[in-house]
């Protein structure tokens, strides 16, 4: 006995609806803005501490520190060079040693393999350095730039159902 089952392939146009389907779906809601809501300016921009998160030397160079930013982008690209042809060698070799028809031949490709995968492990440690370093750089240009002494304030002021309270805050 033969059991109908219904096709799961997708037509082109039946591809279409479906994406556009799923983008409305996750679309967001458009809704008026509320008085609780900060305004637009209010709201944080994408600032240079995150931009060096993202890629090391762009918060340097938004901030305006050319040869900083140059120096961590040239360093971070040197060593993901560096780590990509050493992976490339160590795969070159590794496929010699797949297909070494002597003892001698695998030994040597295996030991290639070995130092070419520890050479693209030591460039990967020293991109991770680089990109610490240019975290720690950008932290201190921000938090220099930041004119507010550390302290304690207390601000009274209305909530939102018109309730009174007291918020504390520290900077550090």
């Amino acid at each position: 006995m033969r059991m109908f089952r219904p096709s799961t392939r997708l037509g082109p146009r039946a591809a279409v609806v479906a994406v556009l389907l799923a983008v409305l779906i996750k679309a967001p809601a458009v809704r008026p803005a509320s008085p609780e809501d900060p305004p637009a300016a209010a709201k944080r921009s994408f600032g240079p501490l995150e931009k060096s998160l993202l890629f090391p030397g762009w918060g340097q160079l938004s901030e305006k520190r050319h040869l900083e930013g140059a120096a961590f982008i040239v360093a971070e690209l040197a060593c993901l060079y560096g780590a990509l042809a050493a992976d490339h060698l160590g795969n070159e070799n590794y496929a010699l040693y797949r297909s070494a028809a002597s003892m001698d031949e695998a030994t040597r490709a295996r030991a290639l393999v070995e130092k070419y995968d520890t050479r693209r492990n030591g460039f990967l440690l020293a991109a991770a350095a680089v990109w610490a370093l240019n975290l720690i750089d950008i932290f201190l240009i921000v938090k220099g730039k930041e004119t507010d002494k550390p302290g304690l304030s207390l601000r009274i002021g209305r909530g939102t159902h018109q309730d009174i309270g007291i918020t504390a805050a520290f900077r550090y």
